[in-house]
């Protein structure tokens, strides 16, 4: 199999190197032995894309004088757009990275796990290097997709509400573009025209991935991570881990419907989604003996997302003219049959079917031509459709928020605030997201990137973290970070 994959990545690299070395020789019109050669070999060359990005990401610790590193990441990614008809393209997106901080800060990362490192951290394993592959059919009132791809519902700013249909890498916590963290699934896409301004879109997913988390010691480790390892490692008992996962079989294929359509102004959708939870619930079983078990299942439920959008951009007066010019979005999500764990901080007692409605509302505005304001209310409102046991001690189960094992309040309530412009023709570009959580949990996170010119590109900012451990953004009080990143485009 090891074979097989180097074959394949050696002949697409192969090809790429003669095509993009065809393109050059053309434009001169060499007639050389090896220009007729890869014409022969290549004769696609006219309808094939290549394009690519080498990046570079480095980020150290505010704490302690900026003398640790927190990444030292290397990022090369090559996209190919082949047109074999006028109907029919394909489309590759490969993506390969190394981080070379666990080797600089050998210390600081000492007890992270060889395996952890260099399938976890640095590369995931199997074919994650294949980020996108996929063909596309266009007719005139369908489209079809299918391959491996990532679809975007939602587009809310850092937080997902509609915006389920592929899995997160969390490896870096939520910190960079969602773009860059989906986890591209196998499906089949198609979209197709029913009126004038609306379209309805199928999805069939047999793929299955979960949440990609960082293991224990890594950077960004969710607290409830950290605590799974400490009491897999506790010597009182032994602690045995079962990972329930959907098979990859046609019955456990998931399903989504969406209708778009825009009415009076008005763009709108419909969505529906049946689908399996990426984020796995865990149930404990405790058996006594010598020496004790403790058994871990983790399960990924069936769940079913019914939700809608909206989008509208004032342009008439209204209210005085207050509203004008202002963007109104909105998102919301209802999810029917999740689980959730209960207990008390730190320790899971056992798991409930709970119902999820959560909403986003957008204001959005751009002022003096390009200051960009852009404010989101956010909630998340848990409601557990099976009763919780009622203890006389205290403290009192509730149910744990699955990031961080800390209490979870009934109505969870988040504001967020960003502001963009830019300078010099738009080369230097400032902005600054604010995630505010009702709790006192915090996340700010200034940028500037300059454009050097069409190739080069660079950019640094801070991510800076406030609040208590059980937040979903206060688990990383102590990552504060300056980052700078250095990015070459061909």
């Amino acid at each position: 199999m090891k074979k097989l994959k180097f074959l394949v990545v050696f002949i697409l690299g192969l090809s790429f190197l003669g095509a993009a070395t065809l393109k050059a020789w053309a434009l001169e019109e060499d007639k050389s032995i090896v220009y007729k050669f890869w014409k022969k070999a290549l004769p696609f060359d006219s309808r094939l894309d290549l394009g690519g990005f080498v990046k570079n990401e480095t980020s150290v610790h505010l704490a302690g004088g900026l003398d640790e590193f927190m990444k030292m990441q290397t990022i090369m990614g090559l996209k190919t757009n082949y047109k074999i008809t006028d109907n029919l393209e394909l489309f590759t997106y490969y993506r390969w990275f190394w981080d070379t901080v666990y080797s600089i800060e050998e210390n600081r990362y000492k007890d992270v796990s060889f395996e952890d490192v260099n399938r976890n951290l640095r590369m995931p394993d199997e074919l994650q290097w294949l980020r996108e592959c996929y063909f596309d059919i266009y007719t005139d009132r369908l489209d079809i997709r299918a391959g491996k791809q990532q679809v975007v519902w939602g587009t809310a700013d850092g937080v997902r509400i509609l915006d389920m249909v592929n899995p997160l890498d969390y490896r870096e916590w939520t910190l960079k573009e969602y773009s860059e963290t989906r986890m591209p699934l196998w499906m089949l896409n198609v979209e197709g025209e029913l009126l004038m301004d609306g379209h309805l879109q199928f999805l069939v997913i047999p793929d299955y991935e979960a949440n990609y988390y960082a293991p224990a010691g890594a950077p960004f480790t969710l607290r409830a991570v950290d605590l799974g390892a400490q009491s897999g490692s506790n010597p009182a008992y032994t602690t045995k881990t079962i990972d329930q996962r959907p098979s990859r079989q046609l019955n456990n294929s998931k399903i989504g419907l969406r209708w778009q359509n825009i009415i009076g102004g008005w763009d709108y959708t419909l969505n529906y989604l049946h689908t399996y939870d990426f984020a796995s619930s865990a149930y404990t079983l405790f058996q006594r003996g010598s020496p004790s078990v403790l058994t871990v299942m983790r399960r990924s439920e069936q769940i079913d997302v019914y939700g809608a959008s909206f989008s509208k951009t004032l342009t008439e007066g209204f209210l005085m003219d207050l509203l004008k010019g202002w963007t109104l979005r909105g998102e919301f999500a209802y999810v029917k049959d999740g689980a959730m764990n209960y207990g008390f901080d730190k320790t899971i007692v056992g798991t409930v079917d709970v119902d999820q409605y959560n909403y986003c509302l957008g204001f959005d505005k751009n002022f003096w031509t390009n200051w960009l304001f852009s404010y989101q209310f956010i909630q998340f409102i848990a409601h557990n459709t099976e009763d919780i046991p009622r203890v006389t001690t205290h403290p009192r189960y509730s149910l744990l928020f699955g990031p961080t094992r800390g209490s979870l309040d009934k109505v969870t309530t988040m504001m967020t605030l960003k502001l963009s412009t830019d300078f010099m023709h738009e080369r230097l570009k400032p902005e600054i997201l604010i995630l505010y959580g009702f709790d006192n949990d915090w996340r700010i996170s200034p940028k500037v990137s300059f454009e050097i010119n069409d190739e080069w590109t660079v950019a640094g900012g801070l991510h800076i973290f406030e609040g208590p451990e059980q937040g979903l953004n206060g688990q990383f009080d102590k990552n504060d970070q300056l980052f700078v990143e250095t990015t070459y485009n061909w």
